[in-house]
């Protein structure tokens, strides 16, 4: 791992924001594009990655989760 990327790290769903990178089973990391809303049926969240895929959780899921760089924020 280069050191300019951060740990990974098991994210609450709801916590993620665009800009944060999600780990897929295949071992690909995937970059959020916006923040996860409820579907039709609300049983789950959705949300979409840069390139067009969605992801998709339950409410409390945690995913492994590379948190983008913010502004403002300390390390």
């Amino acid at each position: 791992m280069s050191s300019a990327q951060a740990p990974a790290l098991a994210r609450p769903v709801l916590d993620l924001r665009p800009g944060d990178q999600v780990r897929q089973p295949c071992g690909a990391w995937f970059t959020v594009a916006t923040r996860p809303k409820a579907n039709p049926r609300g049983s789950a969240l959705t949300w979409s990655y840069l390139g067009g895929a969605t992801g998709r959780a339950d409410w409390l899921d945690r995913v492994p989760c590379r948190p983008a760089h913010r502004k403002g924020a300390t390390p």
